[in-house]
């Protein structure tokens, strides 16, 4: 009897080492990491010596901090500094002071190279005494710490992680750093706290993609929805006041993973992605609902880009790996083009309309490819494709389905994520997206980075951004790398990471304000007349 209970408790547990554990505790477990304190000198973003600067007048400028962490291992020939691939920039006024924090990765092994070596990242907190005073000229030194932590996150967001007010940074595993993904290294989550500078684990150890998360019960507390790769897509959502885990294997039946978004419902939530098995065909709306510790879906709606593809192709991968991938060939092209059935790896909410239903903003690509030797396969990256892509805006209507609104092509493929934020200083909520994670030393300083703009007109439609408006509002210091925007008591910032050149082993991170100031040769004059004029007409 011993015996048969000793091997029914020895089954069961190596069931649970094999299929995993439905509900698991948040650890607490704390990982250690090196950290270096600094003092920089602000210096006018004037002086930047570069070739690429063009001054706006109208804002201030500072330079706050020198950034100058170097590849372990280079992936280019030129790529000296690790801060042209940085992944977050974002103010945070915590209650114990205001800070910028920035992060980056670094290369530890060679692109497309099968290794299990323990990856970093770089994180970069500059202390901030008063954001109000930041441009008066009394101000001689900011202090800063600079971390290397013991992971490679592409995944990662500042998030009120614990309701205590103060915010922190969440990031999911995630072996996106070059690596060959046949590689059996892996790692966790981590939460690093910005008030104690401790970092800790949370989760299982899998491959991350999107990172996604909501306080479905109202209690105060976010879930984390970790959305990663397994055999067609599984989800470990975390609840953060129970530190409970659990897993759905469900979801990939709903939305495929990719560049997934949760939206609140009136009655739970709504996540919006691909639609599973189509090719990168198809939208696709799921409702969402928690309860106990357990996430289930039910279809809500779709919407068809593109007929569901009927060929293939063979393509050369980042990874040195080659896929076979979806799409159709051209008719009478001896198989020498190829349009692929893509996506775009990012989309957003936004309740563009203040109707109280969170939209869905989605990004489609239209990828034609061309080879003179049908011998080999497709090199997307060596330039065999062009791209053609198209910003799409979705209404929610009243949480039941989703409306096509509004198609604008679009830049904001560049960019590695979709922002928000109220640029025109006109009460309603803007998007942008800039040149983010992908770096191209051959064009980051010839292509305009500050151009993926697009203005909320009325809350009833985008329209993209002027250069004009770009060119008088903002100024370009170097070989901008990444920007972000922020509002704080009713005045308008823009952070960003720049190289004075492609070669550059130092980075810099700068603030602009944007307040629009009138130059001391301008004149502000009025014509009522005018002015009632230009409102018929736009009526």
């Amino acid at each position: 009897m011993l015996i048969m209970r000793k091997t029914i408790q020895l089954l069961f547990a190596i069931s649970w080492l094999i299929f995993g554990m439905h509900n698991t505790s948040l650890s607490s477990e704390l990982v250690n990491t090196n950290s270096e304190s600094k003092s920089f000198q602000p210096f006018d973003c004037k002086k930047l010596k570069t070739e690429y600067l063009r001054i706006n007048n109208r804002n201030d400028c500072l330079i706050i901090q020198e950034l100058s962490n170097e590849y372990e291992v280079k992936s280019h020939d030129i790529d000296p500094n690790t801060w042209n691939r940085s992944l977050l920039l974002r103010y945070i006024d915590n209650n114990d002071g205001e800070k910028i924090v920035a992060h980056t990765w670094n290369n530890v092994v060679k692109w497309g190279e099968s290794s299990n070596k323990q990856p970093f990242s770089h994180l970069a907190i500059i202390d901030i005494p008063d954001l109000s005073k930041i441009f008066e000229s009394d101000i001689n030194q900011l202090n800063s710490k600079h971390y290397t932590l013991p992971l490679t996150a592409r995944r990662l967001d500042t998030i009120d992680t614990d309701n205590d007010g103060d915010k922190e940074i969440v990031y999911l595993s995630n072996r996106e750093d070059g690596r060959n993904r046949n590689s059996s290294w892996k790692d966790v989550n981590y939460i690093f706290d910005l008030n104690d500078s401790t970092l800790s684990k949370f989760g299982s150890s899998h491959f991350s993609h999107d990172l996604m998360y909501i306080d479905f019960n109202n209690d105060g507390y976010f879930e984390i929805i970790d959305y990663y790769y397994d055999p067609g897509g599984q989800i470990e959502i975390c609840d953060l006041k129970t530190n409970k885990c659990s897993k759905s294997k469900k979801a990939n039946q709903y939305v495929d993973i990719g560049f997934n978004h949760i939206l609140p419902s009136n009655d739970g939530a709504i996540m919006f992605g691909g639609c599973p098995n189509l090719g990168d065909t198809t939208f696709c709306w799921a409702k969402v609902n928690y309860e106990n510790n357990k996430i289930n879906f039910k279809k809500l709606d779709n919407y068809e880009l593109k007929p569901k593809p009927t060929d293939e192709a063979k393509f050369l991968i980042w990874t040195g790996d080659v896929n076979k991938q979806q799409g159709y060939w051209v008719k009478g092209s001896d198989k020498k083009e190829f349009k692929q059935a893509d996506r775009a790896w990012m989309s957003a909410t936004i309740d563009y309309n203040k109707d109280g239903f969170v939209d869905t903003i989605g990004i489609e690509k239209e990828v034609l490819c061309k080879r003179n030797d049908v011998s080999k396969p497709f090199n997307r990256s060596g330039g065999d494709c062009k791209e053609e892509v198209f910003l799409y805006v979705f209404k929610n209507i009243n949480d039941e389905k989703f409306e096509k609104h509004q198609i604008i092509p679009t830049t904001i493929n560049d960019t590695f994520r979709i922002e928000k934020a109220d640029i025109d200083k006109d009460g309603t909520i803007d998007l942008y997206g800039f040149k983010q994670g992908y770096y191209n030393p051959w064009s980051v300083c010839d292509r305009q980075q500050l151009k993926s703009i697009y203005f909320n007109k009325k809350n009833e439609y985008f329209e993209h951004a002027s250069s004009k408006f770009i060119k008088e509002n903002f100024g370009l210091y170097g070989c901008e790398r990444v920007s972000n925007f922020f509002e704080k008591n009713g005045q308008y910032y823009r952070l960003f990471i720049t190289t004075p050149s492609a070669e550059s082993e130092v980075a810099y991170l700068g603030i602009e304000n944007y307040t629009g100031k009138k130059l001391a040769s301008e004149k502000e004059v009025v014509n009522s007349n005018q002015l009632d004029a230009l409102d018929a007409l736009l009526d």
